[in-house]
């Protein structure tokens, strides 16, 4: 026992004392903060705008006025003024659940203020040039072929030239006045090349309002009860809902989606524990045997001895990964006030499914370690090993949106990847009843020790095995004659 300690410490402190562990450890936040500040930076830049002229023919002869009016510079004044007090006001409810001095919610109000100014300021300068609402087709082809030699750029980059028509925009009547069968028309927009859709989805929302008035104005009903266009789109208008949580402790606040994010987040911390973890033990194996260090190993210890501390060393990295990294989440989740968003006993048993999916996952590398004396020798024989990790993170989503189905509890009981799943189960916003994670603990333990047993034939054969890589029918020999 002291010498499987000994090569625990051995493969344990090799790989975490050095400056490519502590890089790698360190990496995903440090990519996370980068990322971060590549957004702030990136702020101020600004898109595709257009400025020029609208072609407008208003077949209705009533929709024209408003929608000029929609392209004044006041009517883009009132917009920008509502656009911005509606994100506060979402901003200020969001912000009630993140306990932030004001100095950073300021901020953070200026940072989302700038983003609503770049949106707006994609229309630029645009005016509306009314035409005769009985412009023949002809007339309109001719529209269309100047569109077609447009360049929506060249007044930007060059302010002596005229403004160009930059859209052509036709209001059937039927867009106003329903017809027969109470339906409206769409309305017809043609644009030169390369104008952004985001500008063609506003100026289409400006008509489109500009239109809604107009039905209401001409609309009978609308009329006799004295209602407008913005009374009707208030009474209309979708109320939000304040979630709060009862618990034992008091009234808490949803965190919306957020709380599907969970479940998806513990099976990302346990994938990423056992991965690096597994890959490392993989890689030593192969290092070790190809260099001939294995030889000089076995002479003071039996195989066995050797692969259960390998494995054991490199399960105490992985397991400092899995403290680190949750405990950062941990951390970030009480700051932010949401530590009720996970139960204690979650940890407790992803720590629990961490070490059995360790220990299947381990041992298949350290087997297939043993058994190639190259890094890509071991690509074709990983492809199980890949399929047990790739399954649970292929079907986490339908898992967490309906932890108790009929193809969750099957896939809990499934050898090899019944560890991810449960992590997934416990976490959701059903959890599963305790028989179902006992039996799903049961299954794990069986399968470790199976997957430990074979591998540990196979370790015994394959480690002082050189030359050719074996394939699979190879590996089952090493198994029975072992």
């Amino acid at each position: 026992m002291m010498r499987v300690l000994q090569i625990a410490w051995r493969e344990f402190s090799s790989t975490v004392l050095t400056k490519g562990f502590i890089i790698g450890v360190l990496l995903t936040p440090v990519i996370m903060v980068v990322a971060i500040g590549g957004i702030a930076l990136t702020r101020n830049l600004k898109g595709p705008q257009v400025t020029g002229k609208l072609a407008l023919v208003d077949r209705t002869g009533v929709a024209a006025p408003g929608i000029v009016d929609r392209f004044s510079p006041e009517a883009a004044a009132a917009e920008k003024a509502k656009a911005q007090e509606a994100i506060t006001q979402a901003m200020d409810k969001s912000m009630e659940q993140i306990p932030i001095d004001p100095t950073q919610k300021a901020m953070a109000k200026g940072m989302i203020g700038n983003e609503v100014d770049k949106a707006l300021a994609k229309i630029g300068r645009l005016s509306v040039t009314v035409l005769p609402d009985d412009t023949d087709d002809a007339a309109i082809q001719t529209l269309k072929d100047v569109l077609g030699r447009t360049d929506i750029h060249a007044a930007t980059k060059d302010p002596s030239l005229p403004e160009p028509t930059v859209g052509l925009i036709i209001v059937p009547r039927e867009a106003v006045f329903a017809s027969e069968d109470g339906g409206y028309a769409e309305i017809q927009s043609f644009w030169p090349e390369k104008v952004d859709f985001e500008i063609r989805e506003r100026i289409h929302r400006r008509i489109g309002d500009a239109i809604v008035d107009a039905r209401v104005l001409t609309d009978p009903k609308f009329a006799a009860a004295g209602l407008k266009a913005e009374d009707i789109r208030r009474l209309l208008e979708r109320p939000t809902a304040a979630d709060k949580v009862v618990t034992q402790t008091g009234e808490k606040k949803t965190a919306g989606p957020l709380q599907m994010m969970i479940p998806a987040a513990f099976m990302a911390l346990l994938l990423i524990a056992v991965m690096s973890s597994g890959q490392m033990l993989l890689t030593t194996t192969i290092e070790e045997k190809s260099s001939r260090v294995m030889e000089v190993l076995l002479s003071a210890v039996s195989p066995l001895q050797l692969m259960l501390g390998k494995i054991t060393g490199q399960l105490c990295v992985g397991l400092l990964i899995l403290v680190i990294y949750s405990g950062m989440g941990i951390a970030a989740l009480i700051v932010f006030s949401m530590g009720h968003l996970v139960d204690p006993f979650a940890i407790v048993y992803m720590i629990l499914f961490f070490l059995i999916a360790y220990f299947i996952i381990g041992s298949m590398f350290a087997a297939i370690g043993s058994a190639v004396t190259e890094l890509r020798e071991a690509q074709t024989l990983m492809t199980p090993v890949m399929l047990v990790v790739m399954t649970p993170w292929l079907l986490w989503l339908p898992i967490s949106r309906a932890p108790n189905s009929m193809l969750s509890q099957i896939l809990s009981f499934v050898p090899g990847i019944n560890p991810f799943v449960m992590v997934i189960r416990l976490t959701s916003s059903e959890p599963p009843p305790l028989w179902q994670t006992l039996t799903a603990i049961a299954v794990g333990l069986a399968t470790a020790a199976a997957c430990a047993w074979i591998s540990a034939k196979i370790f015994r054969v394959g480690v002082l095995m050189y030359g050719k890589p074996p394939n699979l029918r190879t590996l089952i020999k090493w198994v029975r004659m072992a």
